[in-house]
């Protein structure tokens, strides 16, 4: 039945996501913009489900989650456009899932701890805290010049 749900809930944070955006994720495309999209949900997703079961919302394997899912931080360290997304995907997601009353499930296993999940946590946190340093910083060299 969880199942069920959790595969609900991703097709929902999709098209909340896919109506924020103003379009829908061509799931065969390569464009930088595509790809954000799909690397930006699939990671927001990890918590909840499988690679495979991922994979499935965007007609993709698991290998290709699992690429996902090495691309999330080059990502982070180099499109500030990449930051946003994610940011959207966490905050759909959180909301669908709280609204169905789902939870993450953390596995502890050959690779992935809970030591990995909190150093995971703390490098996205600190990501997102250049970044707003960032959008600070540039808002307040506009302000202070007009």
């Amino acid at each position: 039945m969880q199942d069920i749900q959790i595969e609900h809930m991703m097709h929902e944070v999709r098209r909340e996501y896919e109506q924020r955006q103003g379009y829908e994720i061509d799931d065969n495309s390569r464009l930088n913009n595509y790809v954000q999209d799909r690397v930006a949900l699939s990671n927001a997703f990890r918590p909840y489900s499988t690679l495979a079961r991922i994979g499935s919302v965007f007609g993709k394997d698991h290998a290709t989650i699992i690429h996902y899912t090495k691309e999330h931080e080059p990502m982070m360290n180099t499109y500030p456009s990449y930051l946003v997304k994610y940011q959207l995907a966490l905050e759909l997601t959180q909301k669908v899932s709280d609204r169905l009353a789902l939870t993450p499930q953390i596995k502890i296993g050959r690779n992935r701890n809970l030591h990995n999940e909190l150093r995971t946590i703390k490098r996205t946190i600190r990501n997102l805290q250049a970044f707003q340093n960032k959008i600070e910083t540039t808002l307040a060299i506009n302000e202070s010049g007009t």
